[in-house]
């Protein structure tokens, strides 16, 4: 976690952070530069939003259980750089980590 804090506020170009949770969660926070894939549609979309199977994937859910098994079904799929952030972003506000939202469209 500490380390993917670290790279949050670096460039992390080569480094992807995937939030696998519904909208209303990713919305609501999530970790700065997440991309949104919710988990159900995973195996749908995500060759479309990371075309590179070579790049490193951090995969996040509310407690890193779900995430945990996102890891895994991309890692079949591919995505052999593909991990699960730890402690989900339960543990990554807890920590005080940045968290940014998204602004409500309308």
């Amino acid at each position: 976690m500490e380390e993917l804090r670290e790279r949050v506020g670096a460039d992390s170009s080569g480094l992807v952070v995937l939030d696998i949770r519904e909208r209303e969660a990713y919305d609501a926070g999530h970790i700065p530069g997440a991309r949104h894939v919710p988990r159900g549609q995973l195996e749908l979309r995500i060759d479309q939003t990371l075309p590179d199977p070579t790049v490193r994937v951090v995969t996040c859910c509310e407690f890193g259980k779900i995430s945990t098994l996102a890891a895994d079904t991309m890692r079949t799929m591919g995505y052999v750089r593909a991990v699960a952030l730890d402690g989900g972003m339960k543990g990554w506000r807890e920590a005080g980590y940045l968290v940014e939202a998204t602004a409500p469209k309308g």
